[in-house]
């Protein structure tokens, strides 16, 4: 027997076997977990008066369906293109109708998710042109803070006009603004491409310990990823876009509020909006069912808006969302195998 053969044969040639990702089973907690979400809404609806629910949803126009989903439809594209402009800021050339598919499938896919980190299957396009995969997700993980910055901000200086207090709301933008700047200047230190001394110094400690490390090299990707685009120029027209894609967001909710007969300013729905928003970010619940619903009854219960319409609002805004998202989502993944194809 040859030195060869008895070494596949020998003990050291029975490597452990390899367990792959896909083949780890989900542990049942999780799997139910999204289940909270739904439970907290069968609650809810169980305390309503489904017929007042009924009257009126029978209220909205399809006119105003149209309306509200047509201003939904244009924030995505918007969302779109700012996404396709950032890419052009870091340089990466990505033809505008797979962007668009690719944007669209991150769309489909985060309806399914939680947390909606689906979102961030778009980069598959990026990476299988050769771009590495912490440049890849710099521009999908900025666009996603540039929309989690305005929302806070938005939730934080309308959620202050609707308790009275314009002082609060000052302080909160100015809080918001201070926390934007804090976090450009360390995108900006750690992603520069000549970074001081002492943030080298500081991931050359990591070396020694190698899951430290690749934490270290994955952070420093990302934001040098992210560093071109924090540049003055293409941060200032993300946040203009950003801006715009908002402004058909909430007036997708104008409009269906304006069906309902739900008569409140548009800071109270614009307050209710931002923190709805915040509630798809919760594991407990899928694009923030059952949460968004709480949030829309207390928010309008204060200005003389009775529970049934409320609930109404916010479910029929999810629908219009998941609607849209998933009609133009599933086309984005047709699109997408057969640009792959």
């Amino acid at each position: 027997m040859t030195e060869h053969s008895a070494a596949a044969n020998g003990p050291e040639a029975k490597a452990p076997p390899v367990v792959l990702a896909a083949d780890r089973k989900t542990p049942r907690w999780r799997k139910v977990l999204p289940l909270l979400g739904l439970l907290v809404l069968i609650w809810l609806l169980s305390r309503l008066d489904l017929g007042e629910m009924a009257g009126a949803l029978g209220r909205v126009t399809a006119s105003t369906l149209v309306l509200s989903s047509g201003a939904f439809t244009i924030n995505t594209l918007i969302k779109a293109l700012r996404w396709h402009r950032m890419l052009i800021a870091q340089g990466i050339a990505l033809p505008p109708k797979v962007t668009l598919a690719a944007f669209m499938s991150g769309q489909f896919y985060g309806q399914v998710t939680l947390g909606r980190v689906g979102e961030l299957f778009r980069v598959e396009a990026l990476i299988e042109r050769g771009v590495s995969t912490g440049t890849a997700l710099a521009s999908s993980i900025l666009d996603r803070l540039l929309d989690l910055f305005f929302v806070l901000a938005a939730g934080a200086v309308a959620g202050a006009f609707v308790l009275g207090n314009a002082q609060v709301a000052a302080l909160a933008l100015v809080l918001m603004v201070l926390g934007g700047c804090g976090a450009w200047a360390v995108i900006a230190t750690v992603g520069s491409p000549a970074p001081s001394p002492r943030v080298a110094s500081i991931f050359g400690s990591f070396a020694a310990r190698p899951f430290l490390d690749r934490i270290g090299k994955l952070v420093r990707e990302l934001a040098s990823g992210m560093y071109p685009m924090t540049r003055p120029g293409p941060l200032l027209e993300s946040l203009l876009w950003t801006l715009i894609a908002w402004a058909f967001y909430l007036s997708a909710l104008f409009f269906l509020a304006e069906g309902l007969h739900v008569l409140v300013s548009k800071i109270v729905l614009t307050a209710a909006a931002a923190f709805a928003a915040l509630s798809a970010l919760l594991p407990v619940t899928i694009s923030g069912l059952g949460a968004r619903e709480m949030i829309y009854i207390a928010a309008l219960k204060q200005h003389g808006v009775a529970e049934e319409p409320a609930a109404v609002l916010s479910l029929l805004h999810l629908f219009i969302m998941t609607l849209s998202a998933t009609v133009f989502g599933f086309g984005g993944v047709l699109w997408r195998s057969r640009q792959k194809a």
